[in-house]
């Protein structure tokens, strides 16, 4: 019988045809870490909730979006059509979050046999054909215990408030090995106490103490200090939108948001509208504000004073629900 192969992206599943392996690829294409998740099963649901978020925080088209979304799931839901089912990820936090939201809905899949999990420790999209052939000889098949952890993670993770969440990521999970150092590093985006600020805001901003710098050089500088690197450049770009066009600015310099021109297009060689203005963000000069140099210095309360509002898995963050983490005691701070 035919292999359903699902991965990362496109890159990876291009990488996978590269060195010739055979199988359905279906690349899963959702960045998890940023935007509301649901605590559901159902992909529908789960796709309905993230398709409405992108495309109001990348400015595209909603019924594109979910068109993208039901494509994806209609791929996953005749999995029963295939012989095997293969779970290609990597060993950051972008993959660790695609990998539990599909090994929770195989938990509800009883009677499905023939998982099995290629676990990465590199990136799959820059992978030469050898490395990837040699990945596939790797592949070993999910076990109950993986199963059960991943469905346990997914249920933190979507949880309404992140004590679930610190919870899972102390303690030991040896079955799914990348998964607790990712979840770690999704903790660390919560606001901190004092500055507000999430470890990827305070970054950018230690990037710019020393002077104005391109986006693009600050995005690079950044994305290098992960050592399992997860942000892409787009939501990267929303993390700069929260700093510049807050109430108060710790950023300035950027041109537009994100969200405001359409999306932004990142594919190599792709002409037109989206890729000008792609140029235009990502080549624009940014600088401290006084207000972003206060908030390095704790004198500033980023989330608290500009009233920050978004979500991580299932907790929202806002005034009433300034959830914080202290990074250096890995403690969770709740709300007052």
């Amino acid at each position: 019988m035919p292999k359903l192969i699902i991965t990362n992206g496109d890159a990876a599943a291009a990488r996978i045809r590269a060195a010739g392996l055979k199988g359905h690829l279906v690349p899963w294409q959702d960045m998890l870490h940023d935007g509301p998740v649901p605590a559901d099963a159902d992909l529908d649901r789960v796709s309905d909730v993230r398709a409405e978020f992108l495309a109001e925080a990348l400015g595209m088209e909603l019924d594109a979006v979910r068109a993208d979304f039901a494509h994806r799931d209609a791929q996953i839901e005749v999995h029963g059509a295939y012989g095997e089912v293969e779970l290609w990820f990597e060993h950051d936090l972008y993959d660790q979050l695609q990998l539990i939201q599909i090994l929770n809905y195989f938990s509800d899949q009883p009677e499905r046999m023939g998982l099995f999990l290629l676990q990465a420790s590199h990136y799959l999209g820059v992978m030469e054909p050898s490395a990837v052939s040699a990945l596939a000889e790797a592949r070993a098949p999910l076990s109950q215990v993986q199963m059960e952890t991943a469905r346990q993670a997914w249920e933190a993770f979507t949880a309404p408030t992140p004590s679930a969440l610190a919870g899972f990521a102390h303690a030991r999970h040896d079955s799914l090995p990348h998964l607790v150092p990712a979840l770690r590093r999704l903790l660390a985006e919560f606001p901190a106490p004092r500055s507000g600020l999430s470890l990827t805001e305070e970054r950018i901003l230690r990037q710019l103490a020393d002077g104005p710098a391109k986006v693009a050089k600050v995005f690079a500088a950044v994305h290098s200090m992960d050592e399992a690197q997860f942000l892409a450049d787009l939501p990267f770009f929303l993390r700069l939108d929260g700093l510049a066009f807050a109430h108060e600015p710790l950023i300035e310099g950027l041109p537009f948001r994100t969200s405001d021109c359409g999306p932004l297009a990142v594919t190599p060689g792709e002409t037109g509208a989206g890729e000008t203005a792609y140029r235009a963000y990502a080549g624009a000069e940014i600088a401290l504000t006084k207000a972003g140099a206060a908030a390095l210095a704790g004198r500033f309360d980023h989330a608290s004073e500009n009233q920050v509002e978004r979500a991580i898995g299932g907790t929202r963050i806002g005034p009433g629900a300034m959830w914080r983490y202290e990074r250096a005691s890995g403690d969770l701070v709740a709300p007052n």
